[in-house]
């Protein structure tokens, strides 16, 4: 098997179709702590892209405090590993300053077998990209999201398609020639309707340079943006399985449900004396699961219209049999 298939093959996608993913779920819930967990470096970004409800957002520009991340990243190691943090929610985390230390601090405490950062790639240069390696990052996803400048700008509102694309090949390069085994470098493209062929375009592109390449799905941010998704819209909803695995902290310690709260309407709570430990466990979050079960979606103001559960595992019978919901 060649470096392209490999690149190119679905492993996510993959144990969908096995059911390995609902398996592994039904197996492990409920969890007394996430086994994936977003932490927000910054809200801040250079962009304004069409696809990101960012623009609309109301939210404080704030950066994590370094105390408060300090603080949750012994939590998390006494927790842990979980399975993966990702460094990022609704901001570009490259502009945050100590970007190299988070990911420093985590992997010296072990606090997850897997860090991540999904970046825009404007900011990304060949020193920040060797601290990065010597941190011990683990993925480094780039949305490039195009194949050439006019699309880019259109998506993205700025024309630093080149500067992307230079800043990947330098990185990978770098990568290459330091023989360095991490982090691995993903093109990422958000897979959209009537791109077909762009995004086919995009693989053949990136598929020899990265080391694999990302085609992930659309979504509507709560109907906040237009609708081109292309994978089947019409399913009987069910609960989303996210509220039961992964948790989000936001730069200013508050504490969401998920990564579609972009206007952080649905808090759960903020980091304090009890820590992040304590709003997973806590009454909130407990109730928004119970309004799944029993499938009262409207009775949360960021659950209506939301469609994000599309495309995460549908463990709808299995959890109401698990916490004894009635049909």
């Amino acid at each position: 098997m060649g470096k392209g298939t490999l690149n190119n093959f679905d492993l996510d996608k993959f144990k969908r179709i096995l059911g390995l993913r609902e398996l592994f779920l039904k197996m492990i819930l409920p969890l007394k702590f996430p086994i994936i967990l977003n932490i927000e470096p910054t809200n801040r970004c250079n962009l304004s892209c069409t696809i990101c409800p960012r623009r609309f957002s109301i939210r404080k520009i704030v950066d994590m405090d370094w105390q408060i991340f300090e603080k949750i990243a012994v939590e998390v190691a006494r927790n842990g590993p979980i399975l993966k943090i990702f460094l990022q929610k609704d901001g570009e985390p490259l502009l945050f300053p100590k970007i190299g230390e988070m990911v420093s601090c985590l992997k010296s405490l072990n606090a997850a077998k897997n860090v991540s950062i999904i970046s825009n790639g404007t900011m990304l240069n060949p020193d920040l990209f060797i601290s990065l390696s010597k941190a011990g990052l683990d993925d480094l996803i780039i949305s490039i999201d195009a194949v050439e400048p006019n699309s880019y700008f259109g998506l993205k509102g700025r024309d630093c398609f080149d500067q992307v694309r230079r800043n990947f090949l330098e990185a990978a390069k770098l990568k290459k020639e330091m023989r360095l085994t991490n982090p691995r470098l993903k093109a990422r493209m958000v897979e959209r309707k009537g791109r077909g062929a762009e995004t086919e375009e995009f693989r053949k592109i990136w598929y020899s340079v990265a080391d694999a390449v990302d085609i992930t799905p659309y979504h509507t941010w709560m109907d906040s943006v237009n609708d081109y998704r292309v994978y089947e819209t019409n399913k009987e909803r069910y609960p989303c399985s996210l509220l039961w695995y992964t948790g989000i902290i936001n730069s200013d310690q508050t504490v969401s449900p998920c990564c579609i709260d972009y206007d952080c309407k649905g808090v759960l709570g903020k980091i304090d004396s009890g820590g992040f430990s304590a709003i997973w466990n806590g009454k909130n979050l407990r109730k928004l699961r119970m309004r799944h079960l029993l499938e009262e979606y409207s009775r949360t103001k960021i659950c209506e219209y939301c469609q994000y559960w599309l495309i995460k595992e549908n463990l709808k019978c299995w959890l109401k049999r698990k916490y004894r919901v009635k049909w």
